[in-house]
């Protein structure tokens, strides 16, 4: 049998209020962008790689993020409700995955249907693929919610297997687009799925990578990653 099917989903539709500048442009010391090491990296591990931004004036992907996925082989993904908060660009996500599937079905599609989504964030470059790698194979062998654990604190990303979202959608209600929208008890504006789900109950994988722990939300978390951690690329 093939392994299940896993699609990554990129939340990279974020303001960057307290960096000051786009941050998925800023650059690490080996030249790449931050969006373009955390696209590379899961797409060692990941087939399906899908970044999650803003639309443009049109609802056009925006510029910068189509570039690099074209040059890595990753799927941009505009999210009409993006603007309201990381809740709504993740929900936009799982109902285009769960609308696509759908479609295959009435198509009579023999494509292997999605399994799970694994959540990644946009300003996390220093996660490491083996790290991914564990984690995919802890879903593969269990099926089950699974999270990387470095020292006494939960990372990311996050693998949620299919049975979990609908208790982060919540009561679905038609939304702009493909895509639906959250209902009131899914995931709203900055409320993603850290709220949602219980993930003491989650497969916790141990890993020595502080690459999980750390993000880029201010040029000064930027600087100091780059000089604790080594670059992710191969």
């Amino acid at each position: 049998m093939p392994p299940p099917r896993v699609v990554v989903l990129v939340l990279a539709a974020g303001a960057s209020a307290r960096f000051g500048s786009d941050k998925r442009q800023a650059l690490l010391p080996d030249g790449r962008s931050l969006l373009e090491a955390v696209v590379a990296t899961h797409r060692q591990v990941f087939d399906e790689v899908w970044v999650l931004t803003r639309p443009g004036p049109a609802g056009e992907a925006d510029a910068f993020a189509q570039s690099v996925c074209d040059a890595h082989g990753a799927r941009c993904v505009p999210c009409p409700d993006a603007v309201l908060g990381q809740g709504h660009t993740l929900a936009a996500g799982l109902r285009l995955l769960q609308a696509e599937a759908g479609l295959s079905a009435l198509a009579g599609s023999p494509g292997e249907p999605v399994a799970a989504a694994l959540v990644a964030l946009a300003d996390m470059p220093w996660v490491r693929a083996d790290t991914l790698q564990l984690l995919r194979e802890r879903f593969e062998a269990t099926g089950r919610v699974v999270v990387p654990r470095c020292g006494d604190a939960l990372g990311h990303p996050r693998l949620l297997p299919r049975a979990v979202w609908p208790a982060l959608l919540g009561d679905a209600v038609p939304g702009p687009g493909p895509v639906g929208a959250p209902g009131p008890a899914g995931l709203r504006g900055d409320r993603g799925a850290q709220a949602l789900l219980d993930w003491s109950a989650a497969e916790q994988v141990v890993v020595d990578d502080l690459g999980v722990l750390r993000d880029a939300d201010t040029p000064a978390d930027l600087r100091q990653g780059n000089a604790a951690l080594p670059p992710t690329g191969p």
